[in-house]
């Protein structure tokens, strides 16, 4: 899998924001990849933000769902019921750690984040 993530700056030069057929864009795109899929999305460079926490927020949402999904699949039935259960609740602890990393609380006088 790939992942390319292509925004204008202010220093950058033309080059570094050209879109994929070479032609120049104030475009921030981000592009996925796999042998599968190829997904491709384009958002003005001011909605930048609000696209990379869409794209976080699926994959949260992916992980809370799979993850304890593909445990249960993969578990034999020998296995005790509360370590299966300590696994998920891990795995489940872990994405959450993770969304609150990637959403800060909001500061008084900043703007919303999303």
């Amino acid at each position: 899998m790939a992942a390319e993530i292509e925004g204008p700056g202010e220093t950058a030069p033309v080059e570094a924001v050209s879109s994929w057929a070479e032609t120049p864009t104030p475009l921030a795109r981000v592009r996925i990849e796999t042998t599968e899929l190829k997904a491709e999305a384009a958002v003005p460079a001011a909605e930048t933000r609000r696209l990379l926490a869409t794209i976080l927020n699926t994959l949260l949402v992916l992980g809370a769902v799979l993850g304890p999904a593909l445990t249960l699949q993969v578990v034999p039935a020998a296995f005790p019921v509360w370590a299966t259960a300590g696994t998920i609740a891990g795995q489940l602890a872990m994405l959450v750690l993770v969304a609150k990393s990637a959403h800060p609380k909001e500061t008084p006088g900043r703007g919303s984040s999303v």
